[in-house]
């Protein structure tokens, strides 16, 4: 069963010591460092009921020990519910990152053994006509359609490299100092214009 431990803290260096012994205490996942107003930093992680339970209170005893550090509060809630995600990440970000970095291997994945099958069926016929052979190679490698929503949601770093890919109308330190509207709008000129 999953669980949810908090410590809160006044000051950083309780903070810290608090993670550290919550970490080294129980097989628990740090999920997130908390930053309020006033100094109060608040410590969240995730694991096995038994395993929260135990790191939250060797967090407790650590930060009392501390000198100067103040500990607010603790608390462990045990099988929290869904809707939780909503305000808090309940897995780590790593976590988040490999599957999406899984997902998109996938997704890279299939196109290949797509693009592979036609390659290798129209080779018969190259060896009868060899000018159908180099259009049919040409056409997977055209560039995709303009997806204005896709492109909505790329990364800026992503939409600079897009642009310089797609020649755009737009130097490179123009691309360098764009806003996301300019690259957007740049993108979609140069999609237009490889159209024609």
């Amino acid at each position: 069963m999953l669980a949810l431990g908090l410590v809160e803290t006044k000051g950083l260096v309780g903070a810290i010591e608090a993670a550290d012994v919550m970490l080294k205490a129980a097989d628990v996942r740090l999920l997130e460092k908390s930053l309020a107003s006033g100094g109060l930093v608040t410590i969240t992680v995730a694991g096995e009921v038994s395993a929260v339970q135990s790191s939250v209170d060797a967090a407790q005893a650590a930060v009392d020990r501390l000198a100067g550090a103040v500990r607010i509060s603790c608390h462990v809630i045990p099988r929290p519910d869904g809707e939780l995600e909503r305000i808090l990440r309940l897995q780590p970000a790593c976590a988040q990152a490999e599957s999406t970095a899984k997902a998109e291997d996938e997704q890279n994945a299939a196109p290949t053994q797509e693009e592979a099958t036609p390659t290798s069926e129209p080779q018969p016929a190259a060896e009868g006509t060899a000018q159908q052979p180099p259009s049919a190679a040409i056409t997977p490698e055209t560039p995709p359609a303009f997806d204005r929503e896709k492109t909505k949601t790329m990364s800026m770093s992503a939409l600079r490299r897009l642009a310089t890919e797609l020649e755009t109308d737009l130097s490179s330190a123009q691309i360098a100092a764009a806003n996301r509207q300019t690259l957007l709008n740049a993108i979609e000129r140069a999609t237009r214009k490889e159209k024609e």
